[in-house]
């Protein structure tokens, strides 16, 4: 069932872009799902969803539940209202290092890069990052990549890639930003969210997503 719901979270990221919805909240309000039972399939976290759950979100998309677990949608949509395929162009992003991610992880920048990750991007910015250990599952398991839009912007309950200024490394759900503090919630939602003073934070990047090893090519 593993395979099947990695496929399942790469369509419904991609339909989710295709259609213009912004974070997996707005998505769970338009499809009338809890928030938190939605939150769980995205980040990986219920490997066995109910078969009503995946039928509001291809019934959103007009789709087959089939079609939303079992075909690569961000390839070609084979049935899409003209009934013409529809192609994605996909772009090379560059892998700029190795990351550590998590609470006091650190990230590695490669002199010469490390190969590129076939990725749908617009942003000529964009870059990845390749994952190591296990404190990001089961979102983001060893040799995994993530993929980076720096002039993407984000809002409450997107993926971010956060660094501090002591160079700490992780990837979080973004929650807020006020009164000078950063709040940020962990990927694993049963660690308590973590705040950072503004001050401390070197940046905050879009995540666009998370890619498979088996995108990854050499130049």
């Amino acid at each position: 069932m593993h395979h099947t719901t990695d496929r399942a979270i790469s369509n419904i990221n991609h339909l989710m872009q295709k259609n213009n919805i912004a974070t997996v909240a707005d998505l769970a309000k338009l499809i009338r799902v809890p928030q938190p039972t939605f939150h769980r399939l995205m980040s990986g976290e219920n490997q066995d969803p109910k078969y009503t759950l995946l039928k509001r979100v291809a019934d959103y998309f007009k789709i087959t539940v089939s079609e939303l677990v079992e075909k690569d949608l961000r390839v070609v949509s084979e049935n899409n209202v003209m009934g013409d395929p529809e192609n994605v162009s996909f772009t090379r992003i560059p892998v700029m290092g190795s990351a550590q991610l998590g609470s006091e992880g650190h990230w590695v920048p490669l002199d010469n890069g490390d190969g590129f990750i076939h990725w749908p991007s617009a942003d000529p910015e964009a870059f990845a990052l390749r994952c190591t250990g296990d404190s990001m599952k089961p979102r983001i398991k060893d040799g995994e990549y993530v993929v980076i839009e720096p002039n993407h912007g984000y809002l409450p309950g997107d993926e971010i890639l956060l660094v501090t200024k002591d160079e700490q490394v992780m990837i979080k759900t973004f929650l807020y930003e006020r009164d000078g503090v950063v709040l940020v919630m962990s990927v694993n939602e049963e660690h308590p969210p973590l705040k950072f003073p503004v001050g401390d934070v070197e940046r905050i990047q879009y995540v666009a997503g998370i890619a498979k090893a088996s995108l990854h090519g050499t130049y």
